[in-house]
């Protein structure tokens, strides 16, 4: 394990807790707007964001408390840190070859099914 993988990780951590509060949140407001809360107290949205962040730091670190999960996560790291990734100019030629042949597929679906809706509406008529 390098150093510089656990910085990796714990920076995966503390995004997971963001979203994790960001999603508790917009929960509690929801709930907050269909029960009318929101109007009526005037206290439910500090509530709200007290709920949320210990919905966030309560998921951050029941998934960093267990040590064969952290274990796994440092393992993933470096393993990809062994993949030989493609360079910026074999990216773009392969992302132009999967869209040519992605518009070729679907002129051939687009043929066919015009024939077949042609063909279906002389059956039916």
């Amino acid at each position: 394990m390098a150093k510089d993988d656990a910085f990796w990780l714990n920076s995966a951590y503390i995004v997971f807790l963001l979203l994790t509060a960001f999603v508790a949140y917009r929960a509690c407001e929801t709930v907050g707007i269909q029960t009318g809360w929101i109007e009526r107290l005037d206290w439910f949205n500090y509530a709200a964001y007290v709920v949320s962040a210990a919905a966030g730091v309560g998921a951050a670190w029941g998934l960093r408390s267990d040590k064969e999960r952290n274990e796994y996560f440092l393992a993933a790291i470096g393993e990809l840190r062994k993949v030989s990734w493609p360079s910026w100019p074999d990216t773009k030629r392969m992302t132009i070859v999967v869209c040519i042949v992605v518009g070729i597929f679907a002129v051939i679906v687009g043929v066919f099914d015009i024939f077949w809706s042609r063909i279906l509406k002389l059956l039916i008529a």
